[in-house]
């Protein structure tokens, strides 16, 4: 039987999920600010325009270069940190913004409460970013979602996955990493999901079960204006839930109401 052509259709729905597995939820707006960004004034902007985030940290990067310069030279290691931007946390920690050079990321952890009110925290940091940065387009708007099933285990994936992994010869599966990546039919969007499973690291219990990592992006630049953002947006969550709940099995998604 030849499957149907997929189809991103708005009027779709979902299920409600009253305790969503949702560990982290971010936007993230890869944007090049064409406003000079320098650290004490962005701080000092940042106070007022985002009171809501006061700890704010810097954000570096590292690089490291080895130079030769002669046959028998020892290489000189040259270390090299810049200055990318801040990172804003708010005051119980749920919430986060990298306000950078090449963009903004907005993340929610834990207690996620929906996406208008996930949307309704975001877009103030997005417009500040716009006023500030003053960025010409979108190069990449992506809206990932990581979802952690601690529960889990090798012997239940077949309960909570729609296709688990399959193991040689009956082997006993310990642990898996699966990455795949997809594109959408006659739209400017891709699709990447992570499925990792491990066990418990040493002292680290909450590392342990099923992480299913879900990230939707665009695959061309967008203007940066609200209107466009938002149409987007609206897609990439849309394509985020039909994703999440088609790698599930309908008792999995029970569980989670």
């Amino acid at each position: 039987m030849t499957k149907a052509a997929f189809k991103l259709d708005l009027e779709e729905k979902f299920p409600h999920l009253s305790h969503p597995p949702i560990v982290e939820a971010a936007i993230h707006w890869q944007s090049r600010a064409q406003n000079s960004l320098e650290e004490d004034s962005l701080r000092e902007i940042l106070s007022h325009v985002l009171p809501q985030f006061p700890k704010r940290e810097a954000i570096h990067h590292s690089r490291l270069t080895a130079m030769v310069a002669g046959q028998d030279a020892q290489p000189k290691v040259e270390h090299q940190r810049g200055w990318q931007g801040l990172r804003l946390v708010s005051e119980d920690n749920l919430q986060v913004v990298q306000f950078k050079r090449d963009g903004l990321v907005f993340s929610r952890i834990q207690s996620y409460h929906g996406w208008d009110k996930f949307m309704a925290e975001a877009k103030p940091a997005w417009r500040a970013f716009e006023k500030i940065a003053a960025p010409v387009e979108i190069q990449r708007l992506s809206v990932r979602f990581i979802n952690h099933i601690p529960t889990a285990t090798p012997e239940s994936l077949a309960a909570i996955l729609g296709d688990p992994p399959t193991c040689p010869s009956n082997l006993p599966l310990s642990e898996f990493v699966y990455q795949s990546t997809f594109s959408v039919p006659d739209r400017p969007y891709g699709i990447r999901v992570i499925k990792v499973m491990q066990s418990a690291s040493l002292g680290v219990p909450q590392s342990s079960g099923l992480f299913l990592d879900c990230d939707v992006f665009t695959t061309r630049p967008l203007a940066s204006d609200e209107r466009v953002v938002d149409e987007v947006l609206v897609d990439l969550h849309w394509l985020k839930n039909k994703v999440f709940f088609s790698l599930l099995t309908g008792s999995a998604i029970e569980s989670f109401k």
